[in-house]
């Protein structure tokens, strides 16, 4: 199992397109009560921060209050339709240029 520093994992997550900064890693240590910023992280760590990144900002960020939580619900259900929106509009042009009858 390897070791690493808090910049090789934001390295790491930047070479995958993960847009992480390294102030992302530390808050993430920060979280889960390591202080400083100079310890050495596992893969399991690699893990738990990739998670962790995964739910922050989204209703299923942990530690946030029900309101939070139902606003950003919302906020996801209007991103959504939107994009179901954009999608069918989509689908009708591909349709017009491809001279399909819909259904």
């Amino acid at each position: 199992m390897g070791r690493y520093t808090v910049e090789e994992i934001t390295e790491f997550f930047h070479s995958h397109e993960v847009k992480c900064q390294q102030r992302d890693v530390e808050e993430w240590m920060e979280s889960m009560g390591a202080l400083g910023g100079d310890e050495e992280l596992t893969d399991w760590d690699m893990y738990h921060f990739s998670d962790w990144w995964r739910c922050k900002g989204t209703a299923y960020e942990p530690g946030i209050d029900d309101k939070t939580k139902i606003a950003r619900l919302l906020e996801e259900i209007e991103d959504l339709k939107r994009e179901k929106d954009k999608l069918l509009d989509e689908i009708n042009t591909l349709e017009q240029q491809l001279d399909i009858l819909p259904f």
